[in-house]
């Protein structure tokens, strides 16, 4: 069983909070671990054992002078007293280190796995280990496990920190706000990224498909780059054809007021000039008739004068008459 297929068996307990014994077989040999509510709190192996400094020297808490010093001491399956003073390691730390590194062993070991659900009690002498750590170490690749590249991308760090052991793993992921590929990383490492994969936290991509995705990102970019310039160029022969044709319509409207003003200016002229000659002809007309009046005024006048020239010379020859006739008288008398 591939050690990803354990590490499988472990990420489905832990996310299950399943109990009960997870049995792994290789070449014969069988290696139990039981698991309450997806916590380790047992183990029995019969393969896949590591020695407290194996698993210290593999973790980098045991160096090789320290390591040597063991040897000499004829202890190099577990450091002493001295040692873990000096190292500054207290006992529980050694056992989960040694437990981790005997998961990380079995994962890479095993060829079958079945987990059978039943009542586990922790051991007396085990201190339980939390499944987020089992699950983290069942994932660790082998040193033999060639590890393809890839690149990683974390849109959120706060929704890992259930996986993360320290501040230096949130510094990691801070670091992949954008797709990049992390270099020299540590089996730790290695193994977070993939249970973040997992748990579908971040995303990750071989280097082949990032750098052919960024090749049709880039394609897409240039395309929409250049479907925006086309749509800017249309845009602008629209606006463009859009501000003539208003051009043209306020022309033909200018044009239109004009003939509008222009017409109601003849209409205007034509009714003055007709009223300048209604005004004149009722001028002419009232002058004609105060010289007709006049002129009556004169023949009446010139009438009455004779009227009164022809009395006064019938006046005049009655006069005449009378005073003919007395004289006849008196010379008759």
């Amino acid at each position: 069983m591939s050690a990803s297929q354990v590490a499988e068996a472990l990420y489905a307990a832990h996310k299950s909070r399943a109990t009960g014994r997870l049995t792994l077989h290789a070449g014969g040999r069988e290696s139990a671990l039981w698991l309450r509510e997806g916590d380790l709190v047992g183990a029995k192996l019969g393969f896949g054992y590591q020695t407290p400094a194996q698993a210290l020297f593999q973790n980098g808490l045991l160096g090789v002078d320290a390591l040597d010093a063991l040897w000499a001491r004829g202890g190099a399956a577990a450091p002493d007293e001295e040692l873990l003073e000096d190292s500054g390691l207290r006992p529980a730390v050694v056992h989960e280190q040694q437990v981790l590194a005997q998961v990380r062993r079995l994962s890479e070991l095993a060829e079958s796995a079945d987990f059978e659900a039943e009542s586990v009690e922790a051991a007396g002498d085990f201190a339980p280990i939390a499944g987020v750590r089992v699950v983290r170490a069942a994932l660790e690749p082998a040193p033999s496990e060639p590890v393809p590249a890839r690149v990683y991308r974390c849109p959120e760090v706060a929704a890992c920190e259930p996986w993360l052991a320290d501040a230096s793993e949130r510094g990691l992921l801070e670091t992949l706000g954008a797709f990049r590929r992390p270099e020299s990383l540590t089996g730790a490492q290695q193994a977070l990224l993939r249970v973040l994969e997992r748990e579908g936290r971040i995303e990750a991509l071989s280097v082949e498909e990032w750098e052919e995705r960024e090749r049709l990102r880039r394609e897409e970019e240039l395309r929409q780059a250049e479907e925006e310039a086309w749509a800017i160029e249309e845009a602008r022969r629209r606006e463009e054809a859009e501000r003539r044709a208003e051009e043209a319509r306020l022309a033909e409207l200018a044009r239109l007021e004009a003939e509008r003003l222009a017409e109601e200016a003849r209409l205007a002229e034509e009714a003055r000039l007709a009223e300048l000659a209604r005004i004149e002809a009722e001028r002419l007309a009232e002058e004609a008739r105060l010289r007709a009046l006049e002129e009556a005024r004169l023949a009446e006048e010139a009438r009455l004068r004779a009227e009164e020239e022809a009395r006064r010379e019938a006046e005049r020859l009655a006069e005449e008459a009378r005073l003919a006739e007395l004289a006849r008288i008196e010379a008759e008398r």
